[in-house]
């Protein structure tokens, strides 16, 4: 049975908007993979589960960042071909794909705040 999860529960979007406004702030300058994917507000917002997809597809979309280690860990899918890794722009456009095909956003990509549908991983 599918779980329908709404990304915009008012208490959750605004933990989300703090957690990665905090996350941009503190490693948006940084060169460190490992660093930037490792930051305890990254890792808290891989933590709230699913839900969340929705609104980091959104916040890649807006304001970038490297949020393919938590789209990876949250829907176990690795939608980027090898050819693409490290071209922004194409891993993007993967990840939108994703989405668009797992009909966890809708069609556009700058409408990303629909719902996530289906089971947990």
């Amino acid at each position: 049975m599918a779980t329908d999860m709404t990304s915009e529960d008012g208490d959750e979007s605004r933990r989300f908007q703090a957690l990665a406004k905090r996350w941009h702030n503190e490693t948006d300058l940084l060169s460190s993979p490992s660093r930037i994917t490792s930051h305890p507000a990254y890792l808290e917002i891989i933590g709230m589960g699913r839900i969340v997809i929705p609104l980091i597809l959104r916040d890649l979309e807006e304001r970038g960042g490297d949020w393919y280690a938590a789209l990876e860990a949250l829907t176990g899918a690795t939608p980027v071909p090898s050819d693409a890794r490290g071209d922004v722009r194409r891993m993007n456009e993967a990840w939108f794909r994703w989405a668009r095909m797992e009909a966890t956003v809708p069609a556009s990509p700058s409408a990303v705040d629909g719902e996530v549908r289906g089971e947990p991983p």
